[in-house]
């Protein structure tokens, strides 16, 4: 595995090396090579039914919570002078092209198996050469430590009393010897070789960055851990290394455990050494074997380690990667909020940072046991309510997730511990002193990922069985959301305001100064956390505005500022459209006993149409004796003709099957755009107007028109968006959304959709569509474009090289398909990260705000490796904003960074459900509308002559 995991495996990842601190003559031989690294926004309306650990606190037995036993199984650069769009237009600001760059654990005790001989560790030097963390590439050292891990002694093999190995699995089961897996592939940078922006108004940010000084010549020591017998527990085999009482070993400060390694500042007594450690009654032999050095300032993952091993002495409990405190929990309406942080180390352009966000985790008071109780032991509904999510165990602060309910098996099911057969109330009431009330629960089953052995080969492990009774649920529900009540109050906590956050992150680093063995174990690998957090100076774009349609002695185009606020909610109703719809004939289908409410409503839509200068005719309307699905399916079809052009379906209560249906009936039978209305959302008098010019404004678009547009500088210009959605539960096939404009004002869109398999690449789905969508803006404008942009949403950062190194090469095969040897259109490809932690901050007097709309960072805390910006699209009115994350994967053309930054920040602009800015470009939110809805209601491709609209808003 790779360093940046914590798994010590030395077969990929980074070629390190440094002298031995001790060996100064072997330091002046070594080598150095430098390092090269590798809301919902419809928020207007109306569519609904698509809503939306401590090893302190842990037993002192090798096992937490029983378990059954495992079963095996380049275009050259040409820019085009900048165009208008409209005459209002107002040029961005840009200086001379730059030049583009070339070279682009467990808590469940494991049923004991047959027994398998340890593997030895791999050599020293070449397996040290192969890797030692991730993506830097120092000079290997002549001092790692020399010749191969010796295999257990016969030391170990006196001190063990109990055999208790793995079941090892080779990763093919079809091949011979395992394989090393191979090496992710690297980013490459592209774009100018200055990645600073200078357009816009200057500002300084506050960030929830904190400097890390210290550790330039610090020198990190890597051995590999081997226990005879084995320890399925993660957590255990953590205590029991750092519990090793020999002096020696405790003179060393400076020790974290990741995995199978401990990471030391000091070299041990010997380079192959072996101790003795008892637990729960028997004794355990752990072989500490060096497998090599480096600058610990070469290591950004092992700095993640030491503030993990800071947060753990805070008597934090831990949740995945991060850490919360149960002792401060807030209790809420039958649920309790843990606070917590979430912290991560890494080398960004300003040096070593830590960042530090507060979070918190919501668990209910509710246990399992009593959750089935209220669902009546109905497996269907206990699925539905219980699959897929994460349930705490108490007597250990142990977060699970829940993958099966075994109703084959309750709390008197046995299992082999210590070689004899235990039963689930025997183990608790031994293990733990709890009484289970009901033995005839069934279990629950949380699946444990393998593990990679130091030979490559997969170690299967054993899934946790947990008891319903001991366990709680965690999460909120759909129903919670929608009490109001509740989210009120949960908000509290969940949104905190810049202020809080900063007096959080403050409280973060007084509890660290305030405990003499954080300070300590800091001390020992020479660090300095810094008290403050780092203030930066930024950029905001200012006098941004949009484009409403004219009319009279208006104009052309109407040009409407959109603020501080980047929100213009007003202006769509006192504006007119920039393109009209056209809504000439159009059924409304209904309950009969809801007929005044819709009278009323369709004649106040009617106006504001008019007013928005949609044309519009009186409707059709069907009244129903009963909300029946069958029903509406029967009417629309009966109603249905060639020329209509719209379905409105009203309904009394939410129900997801009968919007499935019609939904399916609209887009894949009949092909005509569909719109759902919610009764409860349309009879209100007080806010039936601005609910109306909600609903004309999504009709219009959903037969073509546009609302307003933004101010684009290029002439022939396109912008595409990227999303993929995955079905959780079902764990079915994916589908990949790509969204395009297909007119020069971008406000025109062509949708498409693909299949694939789950986790199945999309290379070529995507360069079939694309080159539609090409087709497509030729027969609308009348020759390609000349400038694209590209937003990928959905990237995780494991898969970005991926992406620049596959999708990349797909647009540029969809850009080639047309055989123009002369066709080089510039491209820019982006991706698109909105779930991030960093937090950009405005500092007004001796307080804090969120930063404004169109703010922009592109310095500092960015990465290194990459050309990469963070940018404040929206406002909030709770909490603290989050910025979006866009990273360059291609800029061809020599297109200036400020040209990207701040089209990117005029394409939020451009989504047609909301009158104002939202978090990520339009066409990003367009792909994800889209595929959400093929995804989760109508289950297959639209017909082809409805993607020219956006029928999914």
């Amino acid at each position: 595995m790779s360093f940046g995991r914590g798994r010590g495996q030395l077969s990929r990842g980074l070629v390190i090396g440094l002298a031995h601190e001790a060996d100064a003559a072997v330091a002046a031989a070594a080598g150095t090579t430098s390092a090269t690294a590798g809301a919902g926004f419809g928020r207007g309306l109306t569519e609904f039914g698509r809503g939306a650990t401590a090893a302190a606190a842990a037993s002192a037995s090798a096992a937490d919570v029983p378990s059954p036993p495992a079963s095996a199984d380049a275009a050259p650069d040409a820019k085009p002078p900048p165009a208008k769009f409209g005459p209002t237009f107002v040029p961005f600001g840009r200086g001379a092209p730059r030049p583009r760059l070339e070279g682009t654990g467990d808590s469940a005790p494991a049923a004991p198996s047959a027994p398998a001989p340890a593997a030895p560790v791999a050599a020293a030097a070449t397996g040290f050469a192969r890797g030692f963390g991730r993506g830097l590439t120092p000079a290997l050292s002549t001092a790692a430590a020399a010749g191969s891990a010796a295999p257990p002694s016969e030391a170990m093999n006196r001190l063990s009393v109990q055999q208790s190995p793995r079941q090892e699995v080779p990763a093919d089961a079809n091949a011979g010897p395992a394989r090393r897996p191979a090496r992710r592939p690297q980013v490459q940078r592209v774009g100018p070789s200055d990645q600073r922006g200078t357009a816009g108004e200057s500002i300084s940010l506050c960030t929830n960055f904190l400097r890390v000084e210290g550790a330039e010549h610090t020198v990190v020591y890597q051995y590999n851990i081997t226990l005879n017998p084995h320890v399925d527990s993660r957590m255990m085999r953590d205590r029991l290394v750092l519990g090793i009482q020999d002096e020696e070993f405790q003179r060393v400060t400076g020790r974290v455990v990741s995995g199978n390694c401990l990471y030391t500042n000091r070299p041990l007594v010997r380079d192959s050494v072996v101790y003795e450690v008892a637990s729960g009654g028997m004794r355990v032999a752990v072989q500490l074997q060096l497998v090599g050095q480096a600058a610990l300032s070469s290591l950004p993952s092992v700095y993640n380690m030491i503030f993990r091993s800071v947060q753990a002495r805070m008597d934090l409990v831990q949740v995945r990667r991060n850490y919360f405190n149960p002792m401060l929990a807030e209790k809420v309406s039958g649920m309790e909020v843990w606070p917590g942080y979430i912290t991560s180390a890494s080398q960004v352009d300003g040096g070593l940072h830590l960042m530090v966000e507060s979070s918190c985790r919501v668990v209910r008071t509710q246990t399992v046991y009593e959750l089935f109780q209220c669902l009546g032991y109905r497996l269907d509904a206990m699925n539905d309510a219980l699959l897929e999510s994460t349930v705490v165990t108490r007597y250990n602060n142990r977060f699970s997730r829940v993958d099966q309910i075994d109703m084959s098996k309750d709390c008197t099911s046995t299992f082999e511990r210590c070689g004899r057969q235990v039963s689930y109330i025997d183990y608790y009431r031994q293990q733990y002193r709890l009484e289970i009330q009901d033995p005839h629960q069934p279990l629950l089953i949380s699946r444990v990922k393998p593990t990679r052995g130091s030979d490559g080969r997969l170690i299967e492990q054993p899934p946790k069985c947990l008891v319903p009774e001991l366990c709680y649920v965690t999460g909120i529900t759909d129903e919670m959301r929608r009490d109001f009540r509740l989210m009120r109050d949960l908000s509290k906590f969940t949104k905190l305001s810049p202020d809080r956050r900063i007096v959080e992150l403050r409280k973060f680093v007084q509890a660290i100064n305030n405990r003499p063995e954080c300070r300590q174990l800091l001390d020992a690998w020479g660090l300095r956390l810094l008290e403050e957090p780092e203030v930066v100076p930024a950029r905001r774009f200012v006098n941004e505005r949009v484009l409403f349609g004219g009319g009279g002695d208006r104009g052309a185009l109407v040009p409407v500022s959109v603020g501080q606020t980047s929100e213009f909610k007003r202006a769509l109703a006192d504006n007119r459209v920039l393109i009209d719809g056209k809504l000439l004939k159009w059924l409304v289908v209904y309950p009969a006993r809801e007929e005044r409410i819709i009278a009323s409503f369709c004649e106040t839509m009617m106006k504001k149409c008019r007013a928005m200068g949609i044309t519009v005719a009186q409707p059709s309307t069907v009244a129903l004796p009963n909300d029946s699905t069958g029903n509406y399916q029967q009417a629309i079809k009966n109603n249905f003709s060639t020329d209509l052009n719209l379905v409105c379906a009203v309904f009394t209560s939410q129900r997801q099957e009968r919007y499935n249906a019609i939904k399916r009936l609209c887009c894949n039978d009949l092909v005509v755009p569909s719109q759902c209305l919610w009764t409860k959302t349309i009879s209100d008098p007080k806010k039936m107007g601005s609910v109306a010019v909600n609903v004309a404004a999504q009709i219009n678009v959903k037969l073509g028109g546009a609302l307003w547009g933004i101010e684009i500088p290029y002439q022939r210009f396109m912008m595409i968006g990227i999303d993929v959605y995955h079905e959780d539960k079902l764990r079915s096939r994916s589908v990949t959304g790509v969204v395009a404009s297909v007119d020069q004002s971008c406000t025109r869109w062509y949708s498409r959709v693909a299949f694939q398999r789950r986790g199945e690449e999309i290379l070529n789905s995507m360069r079939v569509i694309l080159h539609s969508q090409l087709v497509r803006y030729v027969n609308n404008v009348g020759s390609l474009p000349e400038t694209i942009f590209v937003y990928r949403d959905g990237v995780s950062d494991k898969q970005i090289a991926d992406v620049q190194q596959k999708e990349v090469r797909a647009v540029y095969e969809a850009i080639s398909s047309f055989g123009a040897q002369d066709y080089r259109p510039r491209l820019v490809f982006l991706v698109v990260q909105k779930r991030i932690n960093q937090r950009l901050l405005l500092q007004r007097g001796t307080g804090y705000t969120n930063a404004l709309p169109g703010t922009v960072l592109d310095h500092t805390i960015t990465r290194p490796d990459m050309m990469d910006f963070f940018l404040v699209p929206q406002h909030v009115n709770q909490g603290t904003v989050t910025p979006g994350h866009f990273i360059i994967l291609e800029c061809s053309g020599g297109v200036p960074v400020d040209e990207i930054q701040q089209l990117t920040f005029r394409s939020c602009h451009l989504y047609y459900n909301w009158a104002g800015s939202i978090r990520v470009p339009a066409p990003c939110q367009y792909a994800h509308k889209l595929v959400y809805m093929v995804g989760q209601n109508t289950k297959d491709e639209p017909a082809e002559a409805i993607c020219d609209r956006l029928f999914y808003l």
